[in-house]
């Protein structure tokens, strides 16, 4: 008998940001050497900087946060969260409240604004220490200058502190002359063209050690200007890891935060954690040195030595994956199909290298779209519905249009396979309305998070157009049917008549039928109304309605238009149909009559006119219905002189 395998769930907000993205990676990798399920419950739109002029709309905020109710805490055996990057802080909670109240090990990744539970944290540790033995000990340098941040501020004073620490490890005397302050920016520039000023072409040192990124990029470019050759003149290094290093040319050297190291630890913690040990305290993983182009230990490459075949393939792909959305954009609004909807999905997920994608859409609004309990009266969307219906099959069997638990997340469930699961969960959602999710395999970083999630927004605006487009077009309907139809019989209002009469009469003139003009009066209805209420007046006014209705052929327009008076327009092939109807009316009232045990009866007068095929030239509608109405004045007369009732 074999153990059941376990299950990770990672709640991960901002999958652009170049941390999470790595950290994922690290979980990702780190769970399938372990075999071990992994779920990530993930938002695509990032938490605003705390200083940054713009807030999230709270719709964004409930429609992105609607994935974590997702999570079924009565399968997963262990929790990773994100906890600083969740776009409210109650979303924290939340999830810390429901893993202790399910006995599930929970453990908070780089977060310093929460200390509830044990966290994984990335530190600097002696980082900037380790970088200057760098250059020391595996480049030779021994004439180093130092590029600072600001004056008097703690982190610059971390970093120089640990530059110092290098040199008197290695028996170099620290100089207070070799230290520049480029202020974490652009002066870095102006400090590197004093420090050629001041030590002047041929006595340049070894090495520039800069306290960050930019500022070894902007002192990279001021060597530039002066005829500096970075590596082979002079050594520049970084710190921080930011992207534009990487992409630099030469790229800087730096320390980067150990993200993918970080999410290896962090699953092996939880694993200790979920077998009942782990300790109490925090996990802390230390920064690395990234040896690159600018310190020599990668080779420079320029892009004039690339391929036409390289050259292309850097480009390529993104100008592709632009050009897509803006299509899936426009095909989107041209499809009738909630399936043609998901089809639109299946490039992208080839372009983001995606080889299993379940699109899930809440049973409730799929079936509603598609006439499904139509007369149950709609429920709101902001919460996790029961059932789901899968739209799209790609890369697996499951047909369009199979319902199964949303407590499942795929059709099947999760870890039924011989190999573990791993799948990105992101929401599908509409302002603030659930629709659904995407469950992406996740088997390794996608190309580009930026444009992946430019994709699920692409897909949240169209699939929501669409499926609230519907409920629009619902809604008009029913408007249209409220001002054209009788609210108490559901047949047609004088408005209804108006909007029909002509074009029925003409159709039917033309296909050689006699329309007939009925007017029929409910016999008796103030003496009902007076005698046993109004709701009883009422029923006798929907009762003749059904007379009427069954009466007379199906497509004919019936409408109420008065308290208990009504037109019927109707076309027969010879003028003995219209008698016939009229005697069926009489025959449903009197059927009625002899079953309903009401102490009244109920009665249906009815008058009409006919329009001839043959005298069409002389048709004229409103002459014919003042004489209908004057033959079931008649009508009324002589059924009142014989009636008993």
């Amino acid at each position: 008998m074999t153990n059941k395998r376990k299950t990770i769930a990672v709640c991960l907000t901002g999958y652009d940001a170049n941390n999470e993205v790595q950290m994922l990676e690290g979980i990702r990798a780190r769970c399938a050497r372990r075999d071990i399920n992994l779920l990530t419950f993930f938002n695509s739109v990032e938490r605003p900087a705390l200083n940054a002029d713009y807030k999230l709309h709270p719709n964004t905020i409930t429609g992105e946060t609607m994935v974590y109710e997702l999570i079924n805490y009565d399968t997963i055996d262990g929790l990773l969260i994100f906890g600083g990057t969740f776009l409210d802080d109650s979303t924290f909670h939340t999830i810390l409240t429901r893993s202790r109240e399910h006995g599930i090990p929970m453990l908070d990744i780089d977060d310093l604004s929460h200390d509830d539970c044990r966290r994984v944290l990335l530190t600097d540790g002696n980082a900037m220490e380790d970088m200057v033995d760098h250059v020391i000990e595996v480049h030779g340098c021994k004439d180093i200058c130092f590029m600072n941040g600001f004056r008097d501020n703690p982190q610059s004073d971390s970093r120089l502190a640990a530059y110092r620490d290098s040199l008197e490890k290695h028996g170099i005397p620290y100089d207070e002359s070799k230290v520049y302050y480029g202020c974490f920016w652009r002066q870095s520039f102006d400090e590197t063209e004093r420090m050629i000023a001041e030590r002047g072409r041929n006595n340049m040192p070894d090495a520039i050690v800069a306290a960050n990124d930019t500022m070894a990029l902007y002192a990279m470019d001021a060597l530039k200007e002066h005829g500096f050759n970075v590596p082979d003149d002079i050594i520049v290094t970084g710190f921080d890891a930011i992207p534009d290093g990487a992409e630099f040319i030469p790229s800087v050297t730096t320390v980067r935060r150990a993200l993918t190291e970080a999410g290896e630890a962090a699953v092996d913690k939880l694993c200790e954690m979920m077998e009942g040990g782990g300790g109490s305290d925090d996990v802390k993983v230390k920064a690395v040195v990234e040896a690159r182009q600018s310190c020599g230990c990668v080779p420079i490459i320029h892009h004039e030595d690339e391929t036409y075949d390289q050259h292309i393939s850097r480009f390529t792909y993104m100008r592709e994956f632009n050009m897509y959305l803006f299509h899936m954009h426009h095909n989107f609004a041209g499809t009738e199909k909630s399936e043609d909807v998901f089809h639109q999905l299946v490039h992208g997920a080839e372009l983001c290298r995606i080889p299993t994608l379940y699109a899930c859409v809440s049973a409730e609004i799929e079936h509603k779209q598609a006439g499904y309990n139509a007369d149950e009266e709609p429920k709101g969307l902001t919460y996790v519905p029961e059932k789901m219906v899968s739209m799209l099959m790609f890369g697996h069997w499951v047909p369009v249009g199979t319902e199964f638990p949303t407590a499942d997340i795929i059709p099947g469930g999760i870890g039924s396979g011989e190999k573990p699961d791993c799948f990105m969960i992101a929401p599908i959602y509409f302002k603030n309305a659930f629709l659904g999710y995407l469950a992406l395999e996740l088997n390794g970083l996608f190309p580009d998070g930026n444009l992946f999630c430019n994709w699920l927004m692409t897909i949240c605006n169209n699939v929501g157009s669409y499926y609230m487009n519907n409920e629009l077009q619902e809604a008009l309907a029913e408007l249209q049917s409220l001002y054209l139809h009788d609210p108490l019989t559901g047949i047609y209002n004088r408005r209804g008549m108006n909007k029909l009469e002509g074009g029925f009469v003409r159709r039917s003139i033309k296909e050689g039928k006699h329309v007939a003009i009925v007017c029929a009066d409910v016999d008796g209805l103030k003496k009902v109304n007076d005698n046993f209420g109004h709701e009883e007046g009422d029923n006798a006014i929907v009762q003749c309605t059904h007379a009427l209705k069954s009466a007379f052929p199906a497509d004919s327009i019936c409408v109420r238009t008065g308290g208990d008076e009504f037109t019927v327009i109707a076309a027969f092939d010879t003028e003995d149909g219209i008698k016939s109807a009229i005697a069926n009316v009489q025959k449903h009232t009197e059927a009625y009559n002899a079953i309903s045990g009401k102490p009244y009866l109920i009665g249906c007068s009815c008058g009409y006119s006919m329009l001839r095929p043959d005298l069409a030239a002389d048709m004229n509608l409103e002459a014919a219905k003042k004489k209908a109405d004057m033959a079931m004045y008649d009508e009324k007369l002589r059924r009142k002189s014989v009636r008993t009732d």
